[in-house]
């Protein structure tokens, strides 16, 4: 059943393969809330950056160089655009694998079948709690590392219960999949061989359907990295420049990355 494996395959790698792409990770708890950037470092200091780019360390602003002050617009602005662009791309993702498998659960089935409705349902609801995790209700953007499963940007929290989901419409199924499969094979005269080459050839049109999202995906996934390694950049640059911040170390992003 080549068009069941490529289904699993992507329902179960979509949001992981998007997590390998690039190593990207929080050491402590960074927040944008109400266009207000605040970061919780190791010695109890608070930074907070509010919309025009003010610094401020346990309330109190700092007065920086022409050059400290870029640094803290790329942190700022870096963070703002990584939240939408990651939002964007776990979207996707539960999109992409959710064409495949309703492309094969439609062949099988058909499209009124109970259980593809069930998988919408759920796969709604988790498609909200990404959209919450970086909007709030009136639309602003907004982060909270303390979301993030061990660090994780993209932890393992949303790919389970993907998985979980999946798990279910199999389960809720079976029955009728071995049902389906019965069918298909009689129709087939027996020949397993035949429906082995039908299914095949569906697997391999749905392939290319999807290749497309995948690759824009890729591409999403690239920018994504791209922005929070010059966050990383610029965060290292405060850290390195202004005495408060010697703490200052939350994001860290694969090397091949850093140094573009």
């Amino acid at each position: 059943m080549r068009t069941l494996l490529l289904a699993g395959a992507l329902t179960c790698s979509s949001l992981s393969a998007v997590a390998n792409e690039c190593d990207i990770e929080f050491n402590g708890n960074m927040q944008l809330e109400n266009k207000v950037l605040t970061v919780n470092l190791d010695n109890d200091t608070r930074l907070t950056i509010d919309q025009d780019r003010v610094l401020y360390i346990d309330g109190s602003a700092l007065s920086l160089s022409a050059q400290q002050q870029r640094w803290v617009n790329h942190y700022y602005d870096g963070i703002n655009l990584a939240a939408p662009q990651a939002a964007a791309i776990a979207t996707d993702a539960v999109a992409l694998a959710s064409t495949a498998l309703n492309e094969v659960f439609t062949e099988l089935l058909g499209s009124d079948n109970k259980a593809l409705a069930n998988l919408a349902d759920k796969l709604s609801n988790l498609d909200q709690q990404i959209q919450y995790n970086f909007y709030a209700e009136n639309g602003d953007i907004r982060l909270d590392s303390d979301a993030f499963e061990d660090g994780e940007f993209f932890g393992d929290q949303w790919e389970n219960q993907f998985e979980e989901a999946i798990e279910d419409l199999v389960t809720d199924s079976i029955g009728q999949i071995m049902i389906a499969v019965g069918t298909q094979l009689i129709f087939s005269g027996g020949d397993t061989d035949a429906f082995e080459q039908k299914m095949e050839r569906f697997g391999e049109q749905m392939e290319q359907k999807v290749e497309y999202q995948a690759e824009a995906l890729e591409e999403k996934t690239e920018e994504l990295c791209a922005t929070l390694a010059n966050v990383d950049r610029a965060e290292y640059q405060l850290q390195q420049s202004v005495e408060q911040l010697a703490d200052l170390d939350v994001i860290q992003v694969d090397n091949q990355y850093t140094a573009m």
